[in-house]
């Protein structure tokens, strides 16, 4: 029983060692039960205080506030991780921001999608009555330039004539040049969209973590803040914290699958109370509990989980 007992202790303290909470570079900024934001284990706020926000000169949006055109108040936002760092699961920094202007608003955005995921869940979405969009969608270009565009201008003509708020990539790597030159050009050739300009906020001091991808804390605040600029807010309205139903992080390593991350909001007060531009986030109900038998993660990994370069 005591060489059990010592086995089992081991097996532990690998287990440990080995998961993606133990790499030496991670920051910890996570929520309980929750795990690590998606791609904030690269670095951390280096200093920069939530005050900083006050400070950002935001750019001007290429186009009409979505509120102007919007027939109602139902917002749909789809991205990847950049944007479920931002989503109910995660704190729900977007609701925090969106919900007291009005909007009904779901994120839907998973880690590791490439444009195509805008396809994906307006087929399963779109005819839920949404009433204006926001597109986050370029960051994992894994196709030809071509093909990006191809499915950039099928999300955008599925979503017309809804206002549709399309924001362009950091520029990380070469190829997002080209990226960012698709979605100026779909803009552009679309009425209906607006273009919030990600790629020059993203490069002031503080916004990114050391990949050059994704935001650190400061940088998720200035990108929902820079989002509600654009959307601006709803007349007349209510709103209200929606459902996702595409919530699986499994591309990216170190991020809990689907199964677990899952949360329902069903009020129409937003999970997370705000004082300023900047969200104050509460620790006593707004990520639900979840049930384990032990403090570790046990050996049996999700055969879904793959690592990627870009998560």
């Amino acid at each position: 029983m005591r060489q059990i007992k010592v086995l089992t202790f081991l097996m532990l303290l690998v287990l440990v060692a080995c998961s993606p909470s133990g790499r030496e570079n991670a920051t910890g900024d996570t929520l309980g039960g929750v795990g690590i934001i998606p791609g904030n284990d690269f670095s951390g706020d280096n200093g920069i205080s939530a005050e900083f926000i006050s400070t950002v000169d935001f750019p001007e949006i290429e186009g009409e506030v979505l509120a102007e055109k919007a027939k109602g108040n139902r917002l749909i936002i789809i991205g990847d991780s950049i944007v479920a760092g931002t989503a109910s699961r995660y704190g729900g920094l977007m609701c925090s921001k969106l919900v007291p202007m009005g909007w009904r608003v779901v994120v839907e955005a998973e880690s590791g999608q490439s444009i195509n995921f805008g396809r994906t869940v307006l087929k399963s979405r779109i005819d839920d009555g949404w009433d204006a969009a926001v597109v986050f969608l370029g960051t994992n270009t894994r196709y030809r330039i071509s093909d990006f565009r191809t499915d950039l201008i099928a999300i955008v003509k599925t979503l017309a004539p809804r206002p549709t708020l399309l924001v362009l990539t950091s520029r990380f790597r070469d190829i997002q040049r080209q990226v960012n030159d698709e979605i100026r050009s779909v803009a552009a050739d679309n009425k209906s969209v607006t273009l919030l300009d990600w790629e020059n906020l993203s490069r002031m001091d503080g916004i990114l973590n050391k990949d050059g991808i994704h935001p650190t804390n400061v940088g998720r605040a200035v990108l929902v803040e820079a989002i509600s600029r654009a959307v601006g807010v709803a007349k007349d309205s209510t709103g209200k914290c929606l459902d996702s139903q595409f919530v699986d992080d499994s591309r990216a390593p170190g991020v809990l699958a689907t199964t677990t991350t899952l949360m329902t909001l069903d009020t129409t007060v937003p999970a997370i109370t705000t004082t300023s531009t900047v969200p104050a986030i509460t620790t006593t109900s707004t990520v639900p509990a979840i049930t384990t038998t032990s403090t570790v993660p046990t050996s049996t990994v999700p055969a879904s989980i793959t690592t990627i370069s870009v998560p």
